[in-house]
Order: structure tokens, then sequence, then C-alpha cells
């Protein structure tokens, strides 16, 4: 089961086949340089793509007019109001607190017998890693020297957001902080 822009696919009319591809993690763009006279290649590193996902789906109705009121529905869904592929929030029931911002891109071609319609859905997340929900947690340090150790609940790393509050009469004369990463 995903959900498109605040709606399941439920609501928008079709399933969700168990073929679809979600990858783990998204193509990389790997920087080399060959050397002439040296064997193999420079590595500068690497980063990584946009994310693709492509689900295999199918409307299954009672007839064909239905069918293409469910194929209009969904076009309608993946386009802003000029036509173009809009920014819409993917969520995945296997992923539960995570969502990609996607559009669509590719093609929409329906297979048709009947009532029944085939189709891949190709979604492209430009930003790679999902967001989650934002947990914020407050410290007040009443006390001086204090050590804080602030812990990370994702898995990509993100520079701390500190706000430093005087309460109270007494002047701060000085302060320090220490942004103490392990260098990779």
């Amino acid at each position: 089961m995903i959900w498109l822009g605040g709606k399941s696919n439920a609501e928008l009319g079709f399933f969700v086949l168990g073929t679809s591809k979600r990858p783990g993690l998204p193509n990389t763009v790997d920087r080399t340089l060959s050397i002439p006279g040296r064997n193999g290649l420079w590595n500068y590193g690497a980063d990584h793509e946009a994310r693709n996902f492509t689900y295999e789906c199918a409307f299954i109705t009672k007839d064909y007019m239905e069918l293409q009121q469910r194929v209009m529905t969904l076009a309608a869904h993946l386009v802003d109001s000029y036509g173009k592929p809009r920014e819409l929030e993917l969520k995945q029931r296997e992923r539960p607190g995570q969502a990609f911002v996607v559009q669509y891109a590719g093609s929409f071609d329906v297979e048709r017998i009947m009532g029944v319609g085939k189709f891949s859905l190709p979604l492209v997340a430009f930003d790679p890693f999902a967001s989650g929900q934002e947990r914020i947690y407050e410290t007040i340090i009443t006390k001086s020297p204090e050590n804080v150790q602030i812990y990370s609940g994702g898995n990509i790393r993100a520079y701390p957001y500190i706000v430093l509050t005087n309460i109270g009469t007494t002047t701060l004369r000085s302060f320090r902080i220490a942004n103490e990463y392990q260098v990779e």
C-alpha cells in the first residue's frame, strides 16, 4: 500500500502489485579520473542520484467505462493545473513515519483488457532520502561547565542547531561550543 499526496492507492482506485521496484539505495554518481601512465582510476568519491520508484499496478473494474474514469482520476492527481507533473508526498506502508517527495516521471501506459488495466507507475524523488517526523529535545544547562551529548535518531549526518538564551540578570561573559565529529 502507498499514499500519494495524502491519498492511498485504494482511494485512487488501483492496487499495487508485489513486483514493484523500491530500491534500498539510489544509484551513485562516481567521480573518478583516469591518469595516463597510472594503473586504475583516481577516486574523488561518490554522491547519490535521484531515487527512482516503479510501482507495478492494476485497476480492476466492472467495465471499460469505469476503467477509463479511474485512469483519468489518477492522471489528474499526478499533474498540476498546468498539466505539469506535481510534487507529491509518497508514503509506504513498510516505512512508517517516513516520506519521500516524488513526482511522476516517465510514461503512464495502461494495458487494458475489458475492465482490467495493468500499468507501471514511475516516480522519482530528486532528494533521494526520506524525511521523517522531526524530534526536538531541549536541554537546560544550569551549572557550568557541563558537557551535553546530542544523539541523532536519523541515518544521515546533519548539523546541530544550537540556540543560546540567557535567562536571568547575570551577563554571560564567555562560552565555548566544541563540535567534535569523528573524521572519516
